[in-house]
């Protein structure tokens, strides 16, 4: 004889070759467990209820016969009061909706994936950045007034914010080099106040710098288990913001290194297009800040970015759909091939 086994979200049912049931093994009621057990092919009941049956004499079982999965659709909320699941109508909508709910948490937590992660930190990197730039200036502008001379004497934003945290004031500068200029120093004297509120725009500064720092190696290795091949080539920060532009891995991985070659230039392109050929095509986006383009003569930038892009494109590919780490070698055949452009006439 055989059965046909029908999962729904109420529990299995088998129906004999006449689309009767015959049996019915129940799931918990609990919309979390049966979200599971939907996402197992062959749950326990499943496993259970064949061997109920096997004792009945059926020897072949159906699992996706159309015919049967529509009947017992069409019937379930009849059934589930029958088989006594659920005590009415009301109860079954009930515990209808709390399975969907679950399904479709599972569904939505199942697409995100840790390229998102990697999408979010460049993202608050880029945000972190302007902060910066905003106390930075504000720090420079307010302690200038002070000491006018070390704005540029200090050119790194990191270290000016250190000297006023250690130092406040300018004529408790101990450096050699500062302390000549503080000595005769152009700036107003600053009271103990004017101290206090520097030194906050300094602290400030310094634990952005901190918090850079820490989104930055979080990213590193973020990378090195999302795409170790492709920031292996690109470098972190590229990689990031070319994953971060295409929207993820699954994006990245299915264009064509046409497309990567000219992320981020999407302005110039559509420039481009709406001249009708009158201004230049753009040679390359994000991949720009490459240091194998940035150290490389105008003239074979764009040759050097068509290969990278190329490499970039199956380093995705390859990240995405095996895992396999090939980034040593690639590096490796791509500094050989830009080796080979920059000694062409």
């Amino acid at each position: 004889m055989q059965a046909y086994l029908v999962k729904t979200f109420i529990g299995i049912f088998a129906l004999d070759e006449n689309r009767k049931v015959v049996s019915f093994r129940p799931f918990p009621k609990d919309g979390s467990d049966v979200a599971s057990r939907l996402d197992e092919k062959e749950p326990k009941e499943y496993k259970e209820i064949k061997i109920e049956l096997k004792q009945k004499g059926f020897k072949t079982f159906v699992d996706d016969d159309e015919k049967s999965k529509e009947l017992v659709n069409q019937n379930l909320r009849k059934y589930a009061i029958e088989y006594k699941f659920s005590k009415d109508v009301l109860e079954f909508n009930q515990f209808l909706s709390k399975v969907n709910q679950e399904v479709s948490k599972r569904k939505i937590k199942s697409q995100v994936s840790r390229d998102s992660l990697v999408i979010n930190t460049n993202n608050a990197i880029d945000e972190l950045d302007k902060s910066i730039n905003i106390f930075v200036e504000r720090m420079r502008e307010f302690y200038g007034l002070h000491f006018p001379e070390m704005d540029r004497l200090v050119s790194d934003h990191e270290k000016y914010a250190e000297i006023i945290k250690k130092y406040g004031t300018r004529e408790k500068i101990s450096d050699s080099e500062l302390k000549k200029f503080a000595e005769d120093s152009m700036g107003i004297e600053f009271t103990g106040e004017d101290v206090g509120i520097a030194s906050i725009l300094a602290d400030n500064v310094i634990e952005l710098y901190n918090l850079r720092k820490k989104l930055s190696d979080y990213l590193g290795n973020l990378l090195k288990e999302v795409a170790p091949n492709f920031s292996a080539l690109g470098g972190d920060l590229i990689a990031a913001k070319l994953i971060s532009r295409a929207g993820g891995m699954d994006r990245l991985s299915k264009m064509p290194s046409s497309t990567i070659q000219l992320l981020g230039s999407e302005k110039a392109l559509f420039r481009f297009l709406r001249s009708k050929g009158r201004s230049k095509s753009p040679k390359y986006g994000l991949i720009y800040n490459h240091p194998l383009i940035q150290n490389s003569p105008a003239d074979k930038q764009g040759k050097i970015a068509r290969l990278l892009a190329s490499k970039l494109s199956i380093a995705a590919r390859i990240d995405y759909y095996s895992g396999e780490y090939r980034g040593d070698e690639m590096k490796k055949e791509l500094h050989e091939k830009v080796k080979e452009i920059l000694k062409e006439k």
